[in-house]
Parts: C-alpha cells; sequence; structure tokens
C-alpha cells in the first residue's frame, strides 16, 4: 500500500486558515459595499448596445411598404404591394463590399440608398439590432457598421458618456473590436424603463455621433419579480443543502452528514466572499455556480468517506484517525486527476468564453480549488473530531476518562463483538447439546 500520508495532523492550521480566508471574504466583500447584484437581484435595466458608425442610410418611395434585413452571409430587402411580395437578396460572397451592395439595391424600384461609409468596407461588417427587420419608408433609415477604429470607443469614454444616469455599470462584451457593451442602469422605483431606454441612446449619440448606437438586447427587471427571485435563490439553496444532509444521513451516519455539511458551507463561503471581494457580478449564473460546486465537492467527499467505511472494517484495531489518513491518501490520486480534468474544460471556457459564461467558468474554477480543498482538510477532519467526542461521550458514560483508554476500549469492543459473532453458539444448538449431554 501507499505510504499513508497524516492530514489530520495539520487539521487545526487549515481550520484556522479556512477561517482566516472566509473573514478575508467578508471584510472584503464589506469593503465593496456588498455585492455586485445583478440585474436579476436589482431592479433595473440591462441593455447591450454597440457603437457603430452609419454604413449608408435608405428610404422607399415605392408602391406598397419595404423592409430591410440581414443574416449572417445576406442582405434581405423584401417589398410588400397589392401584387404580393418579393425579395431580393444579396449574399455577401456575391456582393463583397459596400459599393458593390449599393449598386445592386439601387435597382430596386423606389428603393433609394445613399452610401456614407467608404465604399470598399466589408459587407460582412454590417451589423444589426433589435430593430430588425427594419421597416424602410419615406423617412430616412440607417444601416450600420462595425468601425474600423475601436480605440475611439473606450469602456471609459462610454462611462463617462453616461454619467449622467448616476453610476451606471459598464462591460465590455466579446470582441473589443466590435464596440459592444453591456450597461445596467439601476431603477429602485420601477417607474422609469421608457426613461433610461431613451437616455441611454441619447448620452451615448450626443458623444460618438448620431445614429451610431444600435440596441443589441434589452432587458428589464421590476423591484418585486427580484426581490422574489433572491429570496428564492436562497431557499433553493438552503433547501438543496438539507436534503443533501438527508441524504447523507440515511446513506451513513449523522457525523458523515454533518461533516459534509460543514464542508460545502465552508466553500460556498469562500466563494461567495471571492465574488464579493473582487465585484464579480451576483446573478441566476452565479447560483448555477455554486449550485454546480456544491454538487462536485459533495461528489469528492462521498468518495472519501466510502472508502472510510470501507476502512473501518478492513482495518479492524486501528486508530479512527489512521483510517481517515488511509482513506484520504487512497482517495488522493482519483482526486488530484479528477480535479485536473475538470479544470481543462472549465479553463478553456473561461479563455474562450465570453459575457456571463467566462464569469460562470470563472467561479468553478475557484469553486473546483475550494471544493478539492475542503474535501481533505475539511471534511474529514471534522468526521474525525465528530467521533473523536461521540466516543468520548460513551466512554464517560462507562467510566473511562483517559482518551487513549477510550480509542483503545473502542477498538476492543469492536474486536469483541466480531470475536462473540465468530463463536456465539445458536441457542438451538445449545439446547440440542443439552439433551445429547442428558442422554
Amino acid at each position: 500500500m501507499t505510504r499513508m500520508i497524516k492530514f489530520t495532523k495539520i487539521r487545526y492550521f487549515m481550520f484556522l486558515f479556512s477561517a482566516l480566508v472566509i473573514a478575508g471574504g467578508i471584510i472584503g466583500t464589506v469593503g465593496n459595499n456588498g455585492f455586485n447584484l445583478g440585474i436579476d437581484y436589482q431592479a433595473g435595466l440591462n441593455q447591450r448596445v454597440q457603437v457603430a458608425p452609419v454604413a449608408f442610410t435608405a428610404s422607399f418611395s415605392g408602391v406598397g411598404d419595404a423592409s430591410f434585413d440581414m443574416q449572417s452571409s445576406s442582405a434581405k430587402v423584401e417589398v410588400r404591394s397589392d401584387k404580393g411580395v418579393t425579395n431580393f437578396t444579396y449574399q455577401f460572397a456575391d456582393y463583397p463590399t459596400l459599393a458593390d451592395l449599393e449598386a445592386a439595391m439601387s435597382e430596386i424600384p423606389g428603393f433609394s440608398i445613399e452610401l456614407i461609409a467608404s465604399g470598399a468596407s466589408s459587407s460582412t461588417d454590417l451589423t444589426s439590432g433589435l430593430s430588425y427587420p427594419l421597416s424602410i419608408t419615406a423617412d430616412t433609415s440607417y444601416i450600420n457598421i462595425v468601425g474600423n477604429d475601436s480605440s475611439s470607443v473606450s469602456i471609459d469614454k462610454v462611462r463617462s458618456s453616461l454619467s449622467g444616469l448616476g453610476n451606471p455599470q459598464v462591460q465590455v462584451v466579446g470582441n473589443e473590436d466590435l464596440s459592444e457593451f453591456m450597461v445596467r442602469v439601476s431603477d429602485p422605483e420601477g417607474s422609469k424603463k421608457d426613461e433610461i431606454e431613451i437616455a441611454i441612446v441619447n448620452y451615448l449619440e450626443k458623444a460618438f455621433g448620431a445614429n451610431t448606437v444600435v440596441i443589441k438586447q434589452s432587458d428589464y427587471v421590476g423591484p418585486r419579480f427580484s426581490s422574489s427571485l433572491a429570496s428564492q435563490s436562497v431557499s433553493l439553496t438552503l433547501a438543496a443543502l438539507a436534503l443533501i444532509l438527508l441524504y447523507i444521513w440515511f446513506r451513513f451516519k449523522l457525523g458523515f452528514a454533518v461533516s459534509a455539511i460543514s464542508a460545502l458551507a465552508h466553500d460556498v463561503l469562500i466563494m461567495l466572499g471571492f465574488i464579493g471581494t473582487f465585484g464579480l457580478e451576483v446573478s441566476t449564473t452565479t447560483i448555477a455556480a455554486v449550485l454546480t460546486i456544491i454538487g462536485y465537492s459533495l461528489n469528492d467527499t462521498i468518495v472519501v468517506f466510502d472508502r472510510i467505511r470501507e476502512n473501518q472494517t478492513l482495518l479492524k484495531g486501528e486508530k479512527f484517525e489512521t483510517i481517515v489518513n488511509t482513506s484520504i491518501t487512497q482517495s488522493l490520486s482519483r482526486t488530484i486527476i479528477t480535479s485536473l480534468t475538470t479544470l481543462l474544460a472549465v479553463v478553456a471556457l473561461y479563455v474562450f468564453g465570453t459575457g456571463s459564461i467566462k464569469d460562470f467558468a470563472l467561479n468553478l474554477i475557484v469553486g473546483i480549488f475550494v471544493g478539492t480543498y475542503s474535501s481533505v482538510f475539511i471534511a474529514s477532519p471534522v468526521l474525525l473530531g465528530w467521533t473523536n467526542t461521540a466516543q468520548r461521550r460513551k466512554a464517560k458514560k462507562r467510566g473511562v476518562s483517559s482518551k487513549a483508554n477510550i480509542i483503545k476500549e473502542g477498538a476492543l469492543a469492536e474486536e469483541t463483538v466480531a470475536l462473540k459473532k465468530i463463536t456465539e453458539i445458536p441457542e438451538i444448538e445449545r439446547k440440542r447439546k443439552g439433551k445429547r449431554k442428558n442422554k
């Protein structure tokens, strides 16, 4: 067998270390004025905007109605009249520049187009938003294109331009060259949705030019819904922990259940401290990450506990501390391999992901480290303390006070029960032998 590592020997030091980390997380969160609540838990508007210059203007003066829409590889103009619907589709592969696209769409009867950007610009750089399909009327409509010079559209300039809204939160979305931003403005009263939407566009257009703002996404959460969602998230997390406690109590013993819940509470507190200290947004994605880590950490802890229970039979007569250390050592390779393979996938999500996926992956990375640590240095040592306390209580009732005698007596008691099971003769056999003796 592999040489046993005495993990429990430093359990008090690790308990102190965890307590300091949790305390540091609490101080850091308080220092940041609490958690950075996302739009899910704070009433307000969450809007994804893109700052993009105008590519060309369009208007329609023909018979019927016209609309302009874009897909990933094509642009389409649809004309509806009494005679029916006529579609004009332009594949970007066939019309690679704005000049090619302008020349082709100018042939549509009643459709007027005026090129504003450089004709050499790629037609694939055209961008669309929530207002698409765009209704083209006699009034001028604006079609935007991703700007080549993104340096003039920095996040600091966006924040500065929106300062009139109080203290909005601004975050870059995806590639910086796309000039896309997520803007969140709180609305505690829940009555200024339309005003905030108009104000965001007006402030940005004042800073970057008229008709240069494309609304990509807009979500609004009222105060009643946000408070209800927050309470439900806390309730569901507590309910999950309670069900886990009952399961492990049924599957093992109460001491195992309490130890597992202690480790899970430890993991959640450290994760929340990390999120609060570094100002990460708390959203439904954060709750999903916390619940995922609860499941991951629990699985790791159950593996160690199952090995402890198995070794209680295989290593009869040994101290319970030796059984715990042996079990952790035997499970260590499995724990490390599982953590590393999981980290490979999660790190890939963090490196290549964007937005909420990136935050979710970051929370998982921290949670995997914490969950692996707690299975070894929190759950098992707590179980050891619980078991030793239970043995001392039992010994105290029998008048045994020495700690060494308690452990020794516990081991001897187990051996006595095992020997009794082997040597004990069933009642029927004793009677039968007694009759034979009388005869």
